[in-house]
């Protein structure tokens, strides 16, 4: 009997953040989600050859929250996102809190349609980004994840 494997990630890639090593292999969108994560934890203009690479954020944490930092995050996480072939960017929505800055971030995985909301919190006092996700693919149910990754 010839087993044949139905689904195959479209896909594949590893990351340790959050991992007990038993399985570091990531894919499809959960690959997706964790290289977007990866991105916004590199503040603009720390990656070596690459100045333009990066998210604006970090620099503007103790900044005022004023129309023009609304617009200079949305351009920026629009960017960011956008820069990925495998995503749609549906609404990015940025807010102010106590300790940092907060992004609803709602998203589409391009390959199956799967949409996808991400509260990414940019927080003062650590250096990483948060993330908790309500996953909603097709309107055929809901799940609800967390996940950080440390940036530096």
């Amino acid at each position: 009997m010839i087993t044949i494997n139905i689904y195959m990630s479209t896909y594949r890639g590893f990351s340790t953040n959050g991992s007990d090593f038993a399985s570091v292999t990531l894919t499809d969108y959960r690959l997706v989600k964790q290289d977007l994560i990866n991105h916004l934890n590199v503040r603009k203009g720390e990656r070596v050859m690459r100045p333009d690479y990066g998210c604006v954020i970090w620099d503007m944490l103790f900044d005022p929250f004023t129309e023009e930092a609304h617009a200079l995050i949305v351009d920026n996480i629009t960017a960011i996102a956008g820069s990925d072939p495998r995503l749609q960017i549906l609404e990015v929505v940025p807010t102010s809190y106590e300790h940092g800055i907060q992004v609803t971030l709602t998203l589409k995985y391009i390959p199956t349609n799967q949409v996808e909301e991400m509260l990414l919190t940019f927080n003062q006092e650590a250096a990483n980004v948060t993330s908790n996700t309500v996953i909603d693919n097709n309107n055929s149910g809901s799940e609800t994840a967390g996940a950080s990754a440390s940036g530096y």
